[in-house]
């Protein structure tokens, strides 16, 4: 599929200032690998560990839903988890199949923020900053909820075990209802396997370890490239609106110029941005390439599960956790889908104002066979930049309609009870 030598980045990438805490996460579990590892095979192996336990605990969590539940909010929590973990797979093994993209992305990324930083001014400092801090806050807002309810699993294990031994490792009593087994033994069918203490609780703690780093991990990290998309376009609609040819000779006087000379330049700065776009519609066509399977199927799957969840919560829960549990999933999963449409319509926007910077950019004071140019390069320009999953474009409007979708078909079972 793949020779690990092809998949190695360079040890300064992992500094990047955008991609640099999704890197030391893909760097733990294998994903990717620096040219200075004495062993970068190992990174492959881990990759492959990490990816088949994944499966593991997503077929083992499907297989305990099927089995079906007695009370229909810890049905319902369980849903949620094992359909977070087989999207989660899915995304992992997309990822895996197109691994030399997304380092191809990375590799492509980090070379033109290092060559923004030689180069830039105030202002185009600035937009970086800034781009920086929002992706470290997206990455905030969806990792939080998912440690947070993980944290509380590994609570309720830890109280269990050192106050009420007797419901950890005495799954014939879980069986009898006489005792409550412990959150995370509810996510599997692993009956009286759950008293080993390497299958059941060492196994159970790898299995939500990676459920609480992976799923947010992957989702931020494709935001952050469409944020770095829209970096890149908001650079671009600034330099075409200045039109300032120094940076294209920082020697040139412009008062010392001719007309032709002006031309001449002038026209080198539209070939510039013009090959400039075409680098990131071929950057916006690689994501998409990448994200559109998974996406689809998160398209499908959260639409489902979140209805299913309105619906729990409508028959009515029995304790404040339920609620709790419930709703991080409502939130995660509505987030994630959010952050695929709402970045997917920055991009389409930013890109939409580019042949209006052309406009501003005084074509007024060019010659005529100049002004000819900037139109052809003003109809390039609007060439719509639309992200699809499969079947579904990704913007706000589609956004909106599946939470509406979701809503409907929750009135309608909540009618039909």
């Amino acid at each position: 599929m793949f020779r690990v030598k092809d998949l190695l980045l360079a040890p300064e990438t992992f500094d990047d200032p955008i991609f640099r805490n999704h890197l030391c996460g893909f760097r733990l579990y294998g994903y990717v690998a620096s040219t200075d590892q004495k062993r970068p095979w190992f990174s492959l192996v881990r990759c492959i560990f990490f990816t088949v336990s994944l499966w593991m605990c997503c077929a083992l969590m499907l297989a305990r839903v099927f089995r079906g539940y007695e009370n229909l909010n810890d049905g319902a929590t369980s849903w949620a988890t094992a359909v977070q973990y087989f999207a989660m797979s899915i995304a992992t093994l997309n990822a895996i199949v197109q691994r030399d993209r997304v380092i191809g992305l990375l590799r492509v990324a980090h070379a033109d923020i290092q060559n923004l930083i030689s180069e830039a001014d105030d202002r185009e400092m600035e937009l970086l900053a800034a781009t920086q801090v929002y992706t470290r806050n997206i990455t905030l807002t969806l990792c939080g909820p998912s440690f947070i309810a993980g944290s509380m699993a590994y609570l309720d294990c830890i109280y269990r075990t050192v106050f009420l031994p007797k419901s950890v490792f005495n799954s014939s009593a879980v069986q009898r209802g006489e005792e409550q087994p412990i959150l995370m033994f509810q996510l599997f069918p692993l009956k009286e396997v759950c008293d080993n203490f390497v299958v059941g609780y060492i196994g159970a703690w790898y299995a939500l370890s990676l459920g609480m780093t992976a799923i947010p991990m992957w989702h931020t990290f494709i935001t952050c490239l469409m944020k770095y998309v829209n970096l890149r376009l908001q650079i671009l609609n600034k330099r075409v609106e200045e039109m300032d040819i120094t940076r294209l000779n920082p020697r040139l006087i412009i008062d010392r110029l001719s007309p032709t000379e002006l031309s001449h330049w002038r026209k080198q700065l539209f070939r510039d941005f013009v090959e400039e776009h075409i680098r990131i519609r071929n950057l916006v066509h690689e994501i998409q390439h990448l994200i559109r399977v998974p996406v689809m199927l998160d398209f499908i799957i959260f639409s489902i599960s979140m209805c299913f969840l309105f619906y729990a919560l409508a028959l009515g829960i029995s304790s404040k956790m339920d609620y709790f549990f419930i709703g991080i999933y409502i939130f995660v999963m509505a987030a994630i889908l959010w952050m695929y449409h709402w970045h997917a319509t920055l991009i389409v926007e930013c890109n939409d104002k580019l042949s209006f910077a052309y406009f501003s950019c005084g074509w007024y004071n060019f010659d005529v066979p100049l002004q000819r140019t900037l139109l052809f390069v003003m109809m390039h320009a609007q060439r719509p930049m639309n992200m699809r999953a499969l079947l579904v474009e990704l913007n706000l409007r589609t956004f909106i309609d599946i939470m509406r979708g979701a809503y409907s078909y929750f009135n309608l079972l909540r009618s039909s009870h």
